[in-house]
């Protein structure tokens, strides 16, 4: 290679350099601008009152987002406000828990916008200096949320999650039936170790009819106190269980494992079995109310969602 083409080389080299050192200052100008701006618009819309702010990650699973309450300066950077589908980038939450506003970040508009895709999980606590405070909250073993005007703090160790969006609304952990302790890795047949708990809306339980069709009660097929209905095949045993108005308030399919859900105090919980524990179904069913009860804390939350937002 001659003089001039290592010149013209060096040239090409020192440009490249040059772009993209200035890419990478008006990235890191972008990121920390946002972030401030988000936090003094924050501040300002809180006027004094107690409020909190979350944002959108991809879950450790890799199951799609969650919320995270946010703790530095860089969980607000323009760089890391990444929403998808109905989470939001940020959500600013003002208010006591009972009155509380939400307000998502939009970035078209580099502002809070009042109102938010709703409901879902509230995962930061208010306070009126959240970003002094933020910081200092240790992160616990316990996952706290509120939702749906209710809050809930559950061990980590049943690796909880807030589900929404969608039809269920509520939260699911992996406890395993029939004693429903953390499932962990002893559990290795799919779904056996989740327990869905999820909110009833209007009276209906969540993906569960009401009526019960008589005609397919079979005679003398109770089950202390599960009414079996007509099978579709020697293995596919299907039972119902109703309340005294002839309402159908659980259900329990079975082929090679069980579908167990259940209707109770404004929830609906759904989880798989043994076919072998069918017998103790109303033992299943009360312990996991009871783990529920330990779940959610005394107390409303929740905030005042607007319309759906852009």
């Amino acid at each position: 290679m001659d003089l001039h083409a290592r010149r013209r080389a060096a040239l090409l080299l020192a440009g490249l350099a040059a772009i993209l050192g200035l890419a990478a200052w008006g990235l890191a100008w972008y990121g920390a601008m946002t972030s401030r701006d988000l936090r003094a618009q924050a501040i300002a819309i809180a006027a004094g009152q107690p409020f909190c702010v979350q944002v959108a990650r991809d879950a450790s699973d890799r199951k799609g987002q969650v919320y995270v309450p946010v703790r530095t300066a860089d969980d607000t950077s323009g760089l890391h406000l990444a929403g998808r589908i109905a989470h939001h980038h940020a959500v600013l939450v003002v208010g006591d828990d009972a009155e509380s506003l939400t307000f998502h970040w939009s970035r078209v508009k580099h502002r809070f916008v009042e109102g938010t895709y709703g409901p879902f999980p509230i995962v930061c606590q208010p306070s009126r200096r959240y970003f002094d405070d933020a910081g200092k909250i240790p992160l616990d073993a316990t996952y706290r949320f509120s939702l749906m005007g209710r809050r809930f703090a559950i061990p980590r160790v049943y690796r909880p999650r807030a589900q929404w969006p969608g039809s269920m609304v509520g939260y699911s952990v992996e406890a395993e039936a029939p004693g429903f302790q953390p499932a962990g890795a002893a559990c290795t047949q799919p779904f056996c170790a989740t327990v869905y708990a999820a909110f009833e809306y209007d009276g209906k339980p969540f993906g569960m009819s009401r009526e019960v069709p008589a005609h397919l009660v079979e005679e003398g097929g109770a089950l202390r106190g599960l009414f079996r209905l007509e099978s579709r095949g020697a293995h596919d045993l299907r039972y119902v269980q109703v309340d005294g108005h002839g309402n159908r308030i659980g259900e329990v399919f079975c082929v090679r494992d069980c579908l167990h859900r259940f209707s109770r105090n404004g929830m609906t919980f759904s989880f798989r079995h043994a076919s072998r524990d069918l017998p103790a179904w109303r033992t299943m069913q009360d312990r996991v109310v009871v783990l529920h009860t330990r779940f959610e804390q005394a107390g409303a939350s929740g905030g005042k969602h607007g319309p759906r937002a852009e």
